[in-house]
């Protein structure tokens, strides 16, 4: 893979940028993010994310070792260590992807330790903005990387478990407000994934941020 961006991936990461400035609102992450709220009002109607209890976590576990027994049944997903392979012998190596995203960031470190030192020093601001720019194109880089990366292996067994258990959990775990008492969001799975797109996003959003350690 080359080392410089195409124009594709260029506008792949400016379209998921753009997805997410669109479907968060930053008041929202911001909260969350400095102050730890998981709370949010969504036409008109009061919704929490909360930590889930010990029964619930045992809940998704049970849910996992479902999905994952079920896809493996399923000869349409691979594993990932054998989607590797099949993109190997087609001169697509995912390995290789890990480690040049490794690099860029051990390269963005030192570029951020010279421009600190700089700051320190009272550069100009023209070698300061120089350096800016070539870690904003390392990000830049990253980004595009991973988002070639993730879509190569989507269809893996461990990414569909790792998107379903998000789901699940997000449907576990979200409460609505009903008067005075907070009770579950969603009476069924399903009524949960047939939902607003907007609302689970927001949802979704507090979930990799609240409870990504469960997943």
């Amino acid at each position: 893979m080359s080392d410089e961006l195409n124009q594709e991936q260029k506008e792949a990461v400016k379209t998921v940028q753009e997805q997410i400035n669109q479907s968060l609102d930053e008041d929202f992450i911001e909260d969350v993010v400095k102050n730890n709220i998981c709370e949010f009002t969504y036409k008109e109607i009061r919704y929490r994310v909360i930590k889930p209890n010990y029964q619930q976590k045992q809940d998704i576990y049970k849910e996992r070792v479902k999905k994952f027994t079920s896809l493996l049944k399923d000869k349409d997903y691979s594993l990932e260590k054998d989607l590797k392979q099949t993109y190997l012998s087609r001169d697509i190596d995912i390995d290789s992807m890990t480690k040049n995203i490794k690099n860029l960031e051990n390269k963005k470190i030192d570029l951020q330790i010279k421009l600190g030192s700089l700051l320190k020093k009272e550069a100009s601001d023209d070698d300061c903005s120089i350096l800016k720019k070539e870690i904003e194109d390392i990000v830049q880089e990253q980004r595009a990387i991973a988002y070639e990366k993730q879509n190569l292996l989507e269809f893996s067994i461990e990414n569909q478990i790792i998107l379903h258990i998000y789901n699940y959990m997000t449907y576990i775990v979200t409460e609505k407000l009903v008067g005075d008492k907070w009770v579950k969001a969603f009476s069924s799975f399903e009524e949960f994934m047939s939902s607003d797109e907007d609302l689970v996003t927001k949802l979704a959003f507090l979930i990799t941020m609240t409870n990504r350690d469960l997943v």
